[in-house]
């Protein structure tokens, strides 16, 4: 008698395909928590070892946290975009002697590994002043920025250690590609005299190095719309303590004290008073006397917060 080969049916083949589907629509959502959640992991567990190496070079430094930039011809600099690393497109000595001030490269004897700087997930950004064409070696791609207001201040002198942002995502979820940039910046328009922070006062101004700062985040970059929504709505954040932790962009408390318009952030803890539905940054928040933005003042004590000026600017 000869034996018959039984074959799935058409039938039980679509219920096959369909089981297959419906356990695919539950799994894949789990995957891409887990993605996510190890890219947070990461993000954490890279900028608490910048902090780390951030502090062992102000200790070599006679306690001072590294400058922003420094040019013997163009002076003390703030706000523009540095090499990371300083030789990637020149072999100029004067130029790479000039860029190596910079905090990103300064810090990368203490670093050893310009990946920690890179957003884990982010998207590439070049600004169209850059001429990648001219590259010489591998550039760095830096997600996180610098608190400008630290630049060549006393790690003593800061207040609050535990409060104070070192280091952040202050350009969302945007890697630059072979750039450094600290945000806030100080404005510094006196370039041959050195630049540092200057006390918030009811008579600052824009005239006189240090007196006034501002937190830059672009809108649009090169068709490139950069989100503060990297890690479920949170920013990595390592403070001068060297403690790392993420902290929630936006939702839907308000502000103390404020009970009605706009629902604004708390700015205790957020940079920015309001965001758009896919999380671009409309304005930051300054403190009472309009110098510097509000975070990320060095003798700030985080108790008392005044009435912190909404700043409108377009970031």
């Amino acid at each position: 008698m000869r034996q018959q080969n039984r074959a799935f049916t058409l039938i039980e083949l679509l219920v096959v395909i369909a089981i297959i589907a419906i356990l695919a629509a539950i799994l894949f959502p789990v995957f891409a928590q887990a993605k996510a959640a190890a890219k947070k992991t990461q993000a954490l567990s890279n900028v608490k070892q910048m902090g780390t190496a951030f502090a062992i070079y102000s200790s070599d430094a006679d306690d001072l946290y590294p400058i922003c930039g420094y040019d013997p011809v163009a002076g003390w600099l703030q706000g523009y975009n540095m090499d990371a690393p300083s030789n990637w497109r020149t072999n100029s000595a004067t130029y790479i002697e000039a860029v190596s001030t910079a905090w990103a490269n300064s810090t990368e004897p203490y670093k050893k590994n310009w990946q920690m700087l890179e957003t884990p997930g982010g998207v590439d950004y070049r600004p169209s002043s850059i001429n990648y064409a001219a590259g010489i070696r591998p550039f760095a791609k830096v997600g996180f920025t610098y608190n400008g207001l630290l630049t060549g201040f006393s790690g003593t002198a800061v207040n609050s250690p535990s409060q104070l942002i070192l280091l952040s995502q202050l350009r969302g979820n945007l890697n630059q590609n072979g750039i450094a940039f600290e945000s806030p910046w100080l404005n510094c328009p006196q370039r041959a005299a050195n630049c540092t922070y200057v006390p918030s006062s009811a008579t600052c101004g824009g005239a006189t190095n240090g007196q006034w700062s501002e937190t830059w985040a672009p809108a649009s970059a090169a068709n490139r719309v950069p989100t503060f929504w990297v890690h479920g709505r949170g920013m990595v954040n390592v403070f001068t303590d060297t403690s790392a932790k993420i902290r929630r962009m936006g939702g839907n408390t308000r502000a103390p004290g404020v009970t009605t318009g706009t629902v604004l952030s708390d700015f205790r803890t957020d940079p920015f008073y309001n965001y758009s539905a896919t999380g671009q940054a409309n304005g930051e928040w300054q403190d009472s006397n309009f110098c510097h933005s509000l975070l990320f003042q060095p003798d700030f004590d985080f108790q008392n917060f005044g009435t912190p000026v909404r700043y409108g600017k377009a970031l």
